[in-house]
């Protein structure tokens, strides 16, 4: 197992677990150990999307897909629960659930181009060679723990990404200063994307595949993060932030061949060594409970859940969603206009991401 911790406003590295144990092996898995990060890749996919104009709002259709892996070949991936299909489908909920199907549908209609993933991956801190394949949606190309988490941080630091540091400064034994290492840093995405992705990536944590931080461990503290799986359970990953730290854990055999077997996925495996441990650390250092600034470039509305549209007082299901200030809808609810305000009472669902 590996896990590393990063500062994301700076690029300290906070902690680093590169193994079990050292005496039995100096292979150090944050920095040295390149694996597939499965679902925990589909943000960068998402990221792309939205940074572009599409809205979390966005359907793509939750059925069966054909796509290309790194060797070349056709593969048709399935969701975690081959069962789990279904008409159009949200971006929101396609990341929530973690829906494989959804989201390499938004990499194949919505982005179109996987080079363009690999370049978002690159400028949010991915270093590792990513196959420009539309199998790239499902984590197929590797990546290490300490890449993939401080580019996680991004969404956490408005959309800056600063180079980790381990070594601030280096002195002699008299004092004289040998090296100085100051963080770089640059914009990688734009602040409003930044702050709608990590609203997706708050309802995984608050209703979805990453659910166990707050019902479980009794993580209550404003964070987003995102869940991991190989195909064959050979790795998985919990990777998660708050606006102070970005933790991310891998669980795997070094080889990758061994699975952890069946049931062993991010959620069950990874996030319950995430999870109390950023508790832990938040509370040990009395750090204060901050939430996320909302840039005023997005918006927060209630829109009707069935249209997408602004939502009327009679719309049985609203929902609260945020959107790109200029992408906003303008348009009122035309399905529910012929609904009382007493069937609105009975069929209600006030939803809050």
């Amino acid at each position: 197992m590996a896990l590393v911790s990063i500062d994301p406003r700076n690029g300290h590295i906070l902690a680093w677990i590169g193994g079990r144990d050292f005496e039995e092996s100096k292979f150090n898995r944050v920095v040295q150990a390149r694996r597939q990060p499965g679902s925990a890749f589909k943000p960068f996919v998402y990221t792309v999307a939205i940074d572009n104009g599409y809205p979390p709002t966005h359907e793509v259709l939750n059925m069966p897909v054909v796509t290309e892996l790194p060797s070349g070949e056709r593969w048709s991936p399935q969701n975690y629960d081959p069962t789990e299909i279904g008409g159009p489908t949200t971006f929101r909920e396609g990341l929530r659930r973690s829906l494989n199907l959804v989201t390499v549908r938004v990499l194949q209609e919505v982005i179109r181009k996987p080079s363009l993933v690999v370049d978002y991956a690159g400028k949010m801190g991915i270093k590792s060679p990513l196959q420009p394949v539309d199998a790239l949606a499902l984590g197929a190309s590797d990546v290490t723990p300490l890449e993939i988490t401080s580019a996680f941080g991004v969404f956490a630091n408005s959309g800056v990404h600063v180079e980790p540091v381990a070594i601030l400064r280096i002195e002699d034994k008299n004092g004289n200063l040998i090296e100085k290492n100051i963080p770089r840093s640059h914009e990688a995405l734009r602040k409003e994307t930044a702050y709608i992705m990590r609203d997706m990536l708050g309802t995984v944590i608050n209703s979805g595949t990453g659910g166990r931080a707050r019902w479980k461990y009794n993580f209550t503290r404003p964070a987003g993060g995102k869940t991991g799986t190989t195909n064959d359970h050979s790795d998985a990953w919990f990777i998660g932030f708050t606006p102070q730290i970005v933790s991310g854990v891998w669980v795997g055999f070094d080889d990758y061949t061994i699975s952890l077997g069946r049931g062993h996925d991010g959620a069950r495996t990874a996030l319950p060594i995430w999870a109390p441990y950023m508790k832990s650390v938040h509370d040990t250092l009395n750090l204060p409970v901050l939430d996320f600034q909302m840039p005023a470039g997005v918006v927060r509305v209630e829109i009707c859940d069935d249209t997408k549209k602004l939502a009327n007082d009679v719309c049985p299901n609203i929902v609260e969603e945020v959107f790109f200030r200029q992408y906003a809808p303008t348009s009122n609810c035309d399905k529910h206009v012929g609904l009382t305000r007493q069937s609105r009472k009975r069929k209600d669902k006030r939803i809050r991401f």
